[in-house]
């Protein structure tokens, strides 16, 4: 009883870190500076439950940092701006999700589990694998606008050459082209923007940018403008190249993708369309040779 009483407490305190932070990222408002990320600030006419629950809030996020390394914190940390969650998520917040994960998944496991395996120790790794499905959606998000990011860059960057070789300077074909832009690189490229407005220096901007993101495609569009920058090239030049090589390593990622659909539906193809198959063709015979054998 002593340790069904830790885990349903463990739980409580975590479910409700979980939702103190959840409301917390939804009354949030940010402030952006140059040089630092984004951070969520609750709001001053935050309401009863949030002042309530910060306190367990807290304690579920402490509860997780032991057993959470400094270079897991650094990698969650990377994760949450490649997702584009810096002024709704922090790392606090992801360790109480971690906190309400494990303990509804203790509690799922405690009360639904196989008679022959004890609760407790269902409890124990049904919580444990749980705790991991915040940093697998938070991963999910990041990929997807990485993704979303790649998918997007060709065509900026023809836009960009074009208004480039206009006439115009780089920052106000940057203006132009964000102004058409939606979606994740448009973000970006706005906030680099504001970061030069604020006095950053164009270089440094564009290595904020590259490592926010982490795009294999926009890294190899900042290095050639850094380069570009350097040696005194023609920016249109540069951009029209770029443009064409990320298209063709767009194209290969296509190919490679393609290439890896076959053993991707081998599996689902054993397991779901063979046994029918097998109870089609083989199932009448099989029937007919027992009754045969056995007299049936």
């Amino acid at each position: 009883m002593v340790l069904l009483a830790i885990v349903l407490v463990a739980a409580g305190l975590g479910l409700a870190g979980a939702g103190l932070f959840a409301s917390r990222a939804a009354i949030a408002s940010h402030a952006q500076t140059a040089m630092t990320a984004l951070e969520s600030v609750p709001a001053p006419n935050a309401g009863l439950a949030y002042r309530l629950l910060e306190p367990l809030g807290e304690i579920g996020a402490r509860m997780m940092r032991p057993f959470s390394p400094a270079r897991r914190l650094d990698l969650t940390r990377r994760r949450i701006v490649y997702a584009g969650l810096e002024a709704k998520l922090t790392v606090e917040q992801m360790l109480a999700y971690k906190a309400g994960a494990l303990g509804a998944g203790a509690l799922f496991g405690l009360f639904v589990h196989p008679h022959r395996i004890p609760g407790l120790v269902a409890a124990v790794v049904v919580g444990v694998l749980a705790s991991f499905v915040p940093d697998v959606l938070l991963d999910s998000k990041a990929r997807e606008r990485q993704q979303e990011i790649a998918r997007a860059l060709p065509d900026a960057l023809d836009l960009l050459s074009i208004t480039v070789e206009a006439g115009l300077g780089l920052e106000q074909a940057l203006v132009i082209v964000t102004d058409r832009l939606d979606g994740p690189l448009g973000d970006e490229l706005r906030r680099m923007l504001r970061e030069i407005e604020l006095g950053v220096d164009r270089r440094k901007a564009l290595e904020f940018l590259r490592e926010r993101t982490d795009v294999r495609e926009l890294s190899g569009f900042v290095v050639a403008l850094l380069q570009a920058d350097e040696l005194g090239m023609a920016v249109g030049e540069v951009l029209r190249v770029q443009a064409a090589q990320v298209r063709l390593v767009r194209r290969q990622h296509a190919r490679e993708q393609a290439a890896k659909t076959p053993v991707k539906i081998l599996f689902p193809v054993i397991l779901t369309i063979f046994p029918a198959m097998f109870v089609v063709t083989i199932g009448p015979g099989a029937i007919k040779i027992a009754q045969t054998i056995f007299h049936i």
